[in-house]
């Protein structure tokens, strides 16, 4: 059963594999865990349960040396937090994690989804990120112990229309436990709520659990960190709510 502190894991190998795709670092400081990721020049504190000072300083001051523009802390809700907003931190918006069994969409979209990481279209950190689905293919390039979490397979697919415009893209991140994690899930405005999300995820599913591509792609169950905004999708979808996050930024 998927548990929130599994869907926290998810997340941090996901920010773990964009830091080290992307010519970045994961690295650790006094019971804090940090990734940076400089494609965006930003630095992530993922889930500390007992953040204190003496881990916040020396991360946040090598954020500095790195040129971080921006922090980012991932907190369970949990978790307390005066530490962190000591240092800076208040709360962004509100996320909530979800999980379950995909649910096939009800009407097929009318497109073209496809997986891969070749997309002439993508330009700065979005085409910087790219590499993320190809660090799997090349563990001994990413500097990791073997088994590493961050070496976890990732697929992006896009979405683009019979005519060939992009419309849509997203990530999916196998997790320890064969789940899928969703990551940066993104429609362009005038293609929203018209399935191209759903066909998104119907195609990672069917791309990396069932690459034969038989009729449907069996049981798949997916996790993803939702914003206020994305949690109804992903609920008509099949996911159930878990429970509620904290999203931080330094401010």
């Amino acid at each position: 059963m998927t548990t929130i502190s599994f869907a926290q894991d998810a997340l941090s190998h996901w920010h773990q594999a964009l830091a080290i795709a992307t010519g970045g670092k994961v690295f650790t400081t006094h019971g804090c865990s940090w990734a940076w990721q400089p494609a965006r020049a930003r630095l992530v504190l993922l889930f500390p349960a007992h953040a204190q000072e003496a881990g916040l300083r020396p991360g946040l001051a090598e954020g500095t040396r790195l040129g971080a523009r921006r922090v980012d802390a991932w907190v369970n809700s949990g978790a307390p937090s005066g530490p962190l907003e000591a240092a800076g931190f208040s709360d962004a918006a509100q996320i909530s994690w979800h999980a379950g069994e995909l649910v096939s969409p009800a009407e097929p979209w009318d497109g073209r989804v496809r997986l891969g990481s070749d997309i002439p279209e993508a330009a700065g950190a979005d085409a910087a990120e790219l590499k993320v689905a190809n660090l799997w293919r090349d563990p001994a390039s990413a500097g990791l112990s073997a088994g590493h979490p961050a070496l976890r397979r990732v697929e992006q697919a896009t979405a683009r229309t019979l005519e060939g415009d992009l419309v849509g893209r997203a990530f999916a991140q196998q997790a320890l436990g064969g789940q899928l994690a969703i990551h940066g899930l993104a429609v362009s405005p005038g293609y929203q709520r018209s399935g191209v999300g759903s066909a998104l995820l119907y195609g990672l599913a069917r791309g990396m659990v069932n690459p034969l591509g038989l009729e449907q792609p069996g049981q798949v169950e997916l996790i993803a960190a939702a914003s206020p905004r994305s949690a109804k999708f992903f609920e008509a979808n099949g996911m159930r709510l878990l429970g509620r996050g904290r999203h931080m930024l330094l401010r």
